[in-house]
C-alpha cells in the first residue's frame, strides 16, 4: 500500500554574487587489499599492478546513454533518431517527426558476436536509465517518455522488461512518478531484493521514488540534490546527497530504508568529486566502487578506507565526465568511450582493462605532471604522448587527492608547498591566480628560452600584452596557457559617456550621487563581495610579484568608503534557499531601464559581447577602476610551466609545446595565438542562412537567451562588436590574484568598520600590517 506522507530534506544553499570562487576537483584515497598497495590523503603509493587496455572499435553511435557488463558480455544503450527525408512544403505547426528508437547493443568483451536489440519508440523524446539483467536473463529498464503540448511537457515513466531478442515481457506505467509541470529521470537502480529506486528532477527539486517489484510506488523522499546511487555488497541501498553542517552543505552517504520509506543511517562522504557509483562484486573486500573522474576507488563504509583500483590516465583513458563502466565476471573492467572529432567522424570504442603486474610492463623514464583540475584536453595529450613514446612516460600526480571534504584547500596547499620547497613535478599545471607569488620566486624555467629556440614557435605568435601579464618583474615567463578570458566593467554608452578617468575616486563620486546604492553595480554586489573582487583584480593594493601591500593608502580608503555605501547583504541566499527566481531581475533588465549603471562582465567568447550589445544597443567598456584609470583583467584558468629542478626539461617542453602549436585545440575562451584568435573571429562573423518559401536567404540565429520579457538573439558577429572585443583583448593588463588567507583577513577586519565601530583609516592600517606580515612570511 502506498504511503501518503512525503519526506522533505531541504537544506540551505548559499552563493556569493560576482565573487570568483575556487572550486577544486578532488579525489582522496585510502588503504585496501585489491590494489595490493594503497594510498591515503597524506601520501601516495603506486600499486604493484596496472590495468592494461585492449582497444576494440565498434560501429559509431550518436551518444551512449549507459552500459553494464553481464557474464562475459557488455551491454550499452542509446537512442536512435530517425532520418527525416522531407519533400515539398511542410506545415511545421502540425508536423510531427517519427519517434526515436531505443537501441541496446549486446557484444562479447572481445568485440565479437555483436547483437542489436531495437525497442520502438512511442513518444517525441525518450530516455533510458538503469539497464539491468534479471535472474531470468531478461533486460529490465526504466524508460522515460516525454511529449509536448499546449500546456507544456508531459513525462510518463515506464517500468519495462524485454527478453534478449527484444520481445516485450512487461511495459508498465509507474503511477505517481514524475507528476508535475516538469520531470526528468536522473538515476535508476534495480536492487537485489527486486525493488526499484528511481530519482529525478521535478519542478526545481530532486525526488527519490521507492518502488516495489510489481511497479507500485511505496514512498518518495525529497532532497536538495544527489550525485550517486548504488547498492552495497550486503544489500543496503545508498544515495550520495548532502546535509547541513553549520551554514554549509557537506556530502554524506545516506541509506534508504524501504521499511520506513525514508532515509536511514548517515555515513561520512566518500570523496568530494564523485562522478559515478557502482556496486562492488561479491568477492570484493569493499562495499561499492567510486569513479572520481581520475581513478576507480573501492570504498569500505565501516573504516572509511579507499582502495585505489586504477588511474584512468595510467590505463590510457582520458575524459572530462567519466566513463561507461562495467565489471566482467573474470575481474576485467569494460569501458565504453564515445568521441566526436567532427560531424563526420564519430568513434565508439570498447576498452577492456586487464590487471598486469607493473614488473611486466616495458620500462620507460617517468616524467611527472602535477596540478589541479586536469581537464580533458590535457588528459588526452598525456595519453597520446604515452602511447607514442617508447622512451618516456608522463605520470600524472593529481594533488586533489590531498584534499578532503573538510579541507578543500588541502590539495592546493600541498601543491604549492612542494613547489616552494624546490620539489614538485617536472611539468606544473595550475592557475597563475592560485599560484600567485610562487611564480616570481625562480622555481620555474623561463619559457621564453624554449620559445625562442623552437623551430615552429615565436613570441610574435601570441598576444604580447597577455604574455606580459604572466611575466615576472625580471621579464621571465614562468607559465604559459593557450587560452584566456577577460573580466571588465561596462555600461550603456549613453549612461557612462561622461566618465573620462575611471579611477576609484571617480567611482566613489558616482556612488555618493546615487540614492540607491545598488544602482552602481547591481543588487547582489554586497560590501564584502565588492572588496574581495577589487582586491583580486586591482594590483595597486597587493603586488604579489614584489611581495608588498599598499592598503594604507588613499585609494584603499576610498575603496572602503565605497563598500560602506553598498548593501551589507542581499536576498540572493534566501532566493537560492527557496528556489524562487521569479523576483530576480537580471543586470540586462536593470541597465535597460536605468536602474543599474555598470555590470561586472565576464567575457569568455564572442557571444558575451554580442549579448551586451543586443541587450543594451550600444556599450562603453570602462574596465576595472585603478589609480591610473580603467584596465581589463586577464583570467588564465590553467597554465603550464616547467620545474627548474627537472632533469627532463627538454622532454617536458616537448609536451608543453603541443598546446601552443597552430593545430592545438582551444575549445573554451579565447586562443592566445593570434592566428587562432583571428580564425575564431572570422568564423563568428560568417552568417548562417536558411531559405524561406520563396528561396530567399534569411540569416539564421546562432542562439539566444531569454531575459525577462524579451529575447536576445545572436547572429553573426559585426565588425563593431569585433573591434570592441579586439580592443579589450589588446588593452588587457591585469592578472587577478586570489589568496584565501588574505581574503579571510578582509572578512575578519571589515565587519567592525561596516558597523561603524572602526574608521576607514584604522581598518586600512590594520589590514596593511596583517597582509604585509603574511607576504613577508611567504618569501
Amino acid at each position: 500500500m502506498m504511503k501518503s506522507s512525503m519526506k522533505k530534506r531541504i537544506g540551505t544553499l548559499s552563493a556569493l554574487a560576482l565573487v570568483f570562487l575556487l572550486v577544486l576537483g578532488l579525489a582522496a584515497c585510502g588503504g585496501g587489499a585489491r590494489a595490493e598497495r594503497s594510498f591515503n590523503v597524506n601520501d601516495a603509493i603506486i600499486s604493484e599492478y596496472a590495468y592494461v587496455p585492449t582497444f576494440i572499435n565498434l560501429p559509431a553511435v550518436d551518444h551512449i546513454h549507459g552500459s553494464m557488463a553481464h557474464g562475459d558480455r557488455v551491454l550499452f544503450y542509446f537512442v536512435r533518431h530517425p532520418q527525416m527525408e522531407i519533400e515539398g512544403e511542410i506545415d511545421w505547426d502540425t508536423f510531427t517527426p517519427d519517434p526515436p528508437d531505443i537501441v541496446i547493443v549486446n557484444v562479447r568483451a572481445d568485440g565479437t558476436d555483436q547483437r542489436e536489440i531495437v525497442i520502438p519508440g512511442t513518444s517525441e523524446s525518450v530516455n533510458v536509465q538503469g539497464l539491468h539483467v534479471t535472474d531470468e536473463g531478461h533486460m529490465a529498464m526504466i524508460i522515460e517518455n516525454r511529449t509536448w503540448g499546449e500546456r507544456g511537457s508531459e513525462t510518463i515513466v515506464i517500468y519495462a522488461v524485454y527478453d534478449m531478442d527484444g520481445n516485450r515481457i512487461l511495459h508498465q506505467e509507474l503511477a505517481g512518478v514524475g507528476t508535475g509541470d516538469w520531470f526528468q529521470v536522473d538515476h535508476a537502480l534495480f536492487t537485489n531484493e527486486g525493488n526499484i529506486v528511481l530519482s529525478g528532477w521535478a519542478d526545481m527539486g530532486m525526488v527519490i521514488y521507492l518502488i516495489d517489484g510489481s511497479g507500485v510506488l511505496i514512498d518518495q523522499i525529497e532532497a536538495d540534490w544527489m550525485r550517486g546511487l548504488t547498492q552495497t555488497r550486503d544489500g543496503r541501498v545508498m544515495v550520495l546527497t548532502s546535509e547541513m553542517d553549520g551554514n554549509r552543505h557537506v556530502e554524506v552517504m545516506r541509506e534508504i530504508d524501504f521499511e520506513t520509506g525514508d532515509f536511514g543511517e548517515t555515513f561520512p562522504g566518500t570523496v568530494p568529486n564523485v562522478r559515478n557509483l557502482f556496486p562492488a562484486g561479491s568477492d570484493d573486500p569493499f562495499d561499492f566502487i567510486i569513479d572520481d573522474g581520475s581513478h576507480l576507488l573501492g570504498y569500505d563504509m565501516a573504516s572509511g578506507e579507499r582502495t585505489l583500483l586504477l588511474n584512468w590516465i595510467e590505463s590510457e583513458l582520458a575524459a572530462d565526465w567519466g566513463y561507461h563502466v562495467g565489471f566482467l565476471e573474470d575481474g576485467r573492467i569494460s569501458v565504453l568511450t564515445h568521441e566526436w572529432r567532427d560531424r563526420d567522424d564519430v568513434r565508439t570504442e570498447l576498452m577492456v582493462l586487464t590487471r598486469v603486474p607493473r614488473a611486466e610492463l616495458p620500462e620507460r623514464e617517468i616524467i611527472t605532471l602535477g596540478g589541479m583540475w586536469l581537464h580533458g584536453e590535457v588528459r588526452s595529450q598525456v595519453v597520446a604522448f604515452n602511447r607514442a613514446s617508447q622512451t618516456y612516460r608522463i605520470q600524472v600526480k593529481d594533488y586533489a587527492m590531498y584534499s578532503t571534504p573538510d579541507n578543500w584547500q588541502g590539495g592546493l596547499m600541498r601543491f604549492t608547498a612542494e613547489l616552494a620547497s624546490g620539489q614538485g613535478p617536472d611539468i606544473v599545471w595550475g592557475s597563475p591566480t592560485d599560484l600567485g607569488a610562487l611564480l616570481n620566486q625562480g622555481m620555474l624555467v623561463d619559457l621564453y628560452g624554449f620559445i625562442d629556440a623552437d623551430p615552429e614557435l615565436s613570441r610574435s605568435d601570441f598576444f604580447q600584452n597577455i604574455l606580459g601579464v604572466l611575466e615576472t618583474p625580471e621579464g621571465e615567463l614562468p607559465m604559459i596557457a593557450n587560452s584566456f578570458s577577460l573580466q571588465t566593467m561596462l555600461g550603456r554608452a549613453a549612461d557612462v559617456a561622461h566618465i573620462q578617468n575611471w579611477t576609484i575616486g571617480e567611482m566613489l563620486t558616482l556612488l555618493e550621487q546615487m540614492e540607491d546604492p545598488t544602482a552602481l553595480l547591481g543588487q547582489w554586489v554586497t560590501a564584502e563581495n565588492f572588496l574581495r573582487i577589487m582586491l583580486m583584480m586591482d594590483q595597486d593594493f597587493i603586488n604579489w610579484a614584489e611581495g608588498s601591500a599598499n592598503l594604507n593608502s588613499a585609494e584603499f580608503i576610498h575603496l572602503l568608503e565605497i563598500a560602506a555605501r553598498l548593501p551589507q547583504d542581499s536576498d540572493l541566499e534566501e532566493m537560492m534557499q527557496s528556489n524562487d527566481f521569479r523576483a530576480h531581475e537580471s543586470s540586462f533588465e536593470r541597465m535597460r531601464r536605468g536602474a543599474q549603471l555598470l555590470d561586472m562582465a565576464g567575457i569568455w567568447q564572442t557571444h558575451d559581447i554580442q549579448m551586451y550589445m543586443a541587450a543594451l544597443e550600444d556599450i562603453r567598456v570602462l574596465g576595472v577602476p585603478t589609480r591610473e584609470g580603467g584596465a581589463h583583467l586577464v583570467s588564465v584558468n590553467q597554465g603550464m610551466g616547467i620545474n627548474r629542478g627537472s632533469e627532463h626539461q627538454d622532454v617536458a617542453w616537448d609536451f608543453v609545446r603541443r598546446f601552443l602549436l597552430p593545430d592545438s585545440r582551444v575549445e573554451w575562451s579565447f586562443p592566445l595565438r593570434i592566428d587562432q584568435y583571428d580564425e575564431r573571429i572570422a568564423e563568428a562573423m560568417t552568417p548562417q542562412f536558411w531559405y524561406d518559401e520563396d528561396g530567399e536567404p534569411v540569416e539564421q540565429s546562432q542562439g539566444g537567451i531569454g531575459v525577462g520579457d524579451f529575447m536576445i538573439e545572436i547572429y553573426a558577429l559585426t565588425q563593431a562588436e569585433a573591434d570592441i572585443l579586439r580592443s579589450i583583448v589588446e588593452e588587457a593588463s591585469l592578472l587577478g590574484q586570489f589568496n584565501e588567507q588574505v581574503m579571510e583577513m578582509v572578512q575578519e577586519e571589515i565587519p567592525p568598520f561596516l558597523a561603524g565601530d572602526r574608521s576607514a583609516a584604522d581598518t586600512a592600517r590594520i589590514l596593511q600590517n596583517r597582509v604585509q606580515t603574511f607576504l613577508n612570511e611567504q618569501r
